[in-house]
């Protein structure tokens, strides 16, 4: 369902039960045949599933009750940018998970944090690859060898969320903290080169950054939604507001069309059409229909129509498929 206007922008196409608890997390694979076609989901039963949205159908489930690798409840997972099939997801048993979603063999079990790890992102060029945790740090990782490169451990509170800034920025890594700043870091010598403040003032949940416009959006348990620069040393650019009482938690561009979703406690997403001044500050689609919070969204590509897609994940177990509706305005 979309609110009366913003119809024409989205459709749903598909709403799945796939886990039997909370799902925290949802990323679309980008390399590959199987780009655009696959999503990963990571829910609070422990397990990642590989599911083919053109299908309708999981192909594959890692980790589990069954299975001789358990994780305990997940909070994020992504695919890695220079290994096709390669999946990350981080879980609160204090560990990350590499697996191998076509066999469906797990690659590396990393023990590093000393608690909940909440957040992952990987590099675009190199086998390296950062996660978010409840110890305050972000640690740095080479995800083929298993190693620890770097910790960074400069926040006050919980980290909730971490992201690399492109290859413009190819040292540079961004995370969001329940302090309610966000911190740049150079991973060469671990210095912040940013500290931003003052947009939130309660936890903040999610990050993303879009390379193509240089801009870093952040969002939090306050319902703000904040677009900072990098071209303009970071300052904020603007900022959403989210419905009232509802709270945002992750947020992810549509880097083909500077749209960015955000997954709210209220079981909607808002999208807001960040390219494009001129729809002001109110959302150019809300996307309902979920009965609990959404924790998680995610872009891709229609391999059939070339019309943006987005997934949603949400605490009612459940994903929802959308697909912009042709001559939609996106």
């Amino acid at each position: 369902a979309a609110r009366r206007g913003e119809a024409e922008r989205f459709r749903l196409v598909a709403s799945k039960a796939m886990h039997n608890a909370p799902v925290h997390s949802v990323a679309m694979e980008a390399k590959g045949p199987e780009a655009n076609k696959r999503i990963a989901t990571a829910a609070w039963d422990g397990t990642v599933k590989i599911y083919d949205l053109a299908g309708g159908t999981v192909v594959r489930t890692l980790g589990g009750p069954n299975s001789q690798h358990k994780m305990d409840g997940l909070y994020a997972v992504a695919f890695a940018k220079t290994e096709v099939g390669v999946v990350g997801c981080t879980s609160r048993d204090t560990n990350v998970y590499i697996w191998d979603s076509e066999t469906g063999q797990p690659l590396k079990k990393l023990s590093g944090h000393k608690g909940e790890v909440n957040g992952i992102d990987f590099h675009t060029s190199q086998s390296v690859m950062c996660t978010a945790s409840d110890d305050k740090s972000v640690i740095i990782w080479d995800f083929k060898e298993g190693m620890t490169l770097r910790e960074l451990n400069k926040h006050d509170a919980e980290v909730y969320g971490c992201r690399f800034l492109g290859e413009e920025h190819q040292y540079f890594v961004a995370s969001c903290s329940f302090d309610q700043k966000v911190r740049i870091w150079d991973m060469r010598d671990k210095n912040v080169v940013a500290t931003l403040a003052r947009a939130h003032s309660k936890d903040i949940i999610g990050i993303d950054y879009w390379s193509e416009s240089r801009l870093l959006a952040t969002g939090g348990d306050d319902g703000i939604v904040a677009i900072w620069d990098a071209r303009r040393s970071w300052q904020l650019r603007r900022s959403y507001s989210a419905t009232q009482d509802s709270e945002v938690k992750r947020v992810a561009f549509s880097s083909a069309t500077g749209l960015l979703a955000a997954a709210c406690s209220t079981g909607t997403v808002l999208v807001f059409d960040v390219a494009d001044g001129a729809s002001g500050d109110r959302p150019v689609a809300t996307l309902s229909g979920h009965t609990d919070c959404v924790f998680d969204v995610a872009w891709g590509t229609s391999p059939e129509t070339g019309l943006p897609i987005l997934v949603s994940a949400s605490h009612d177990c459940t994903i929802r498929h959308w697909e912009a509706v042709p001559g939609g305005g996106t």
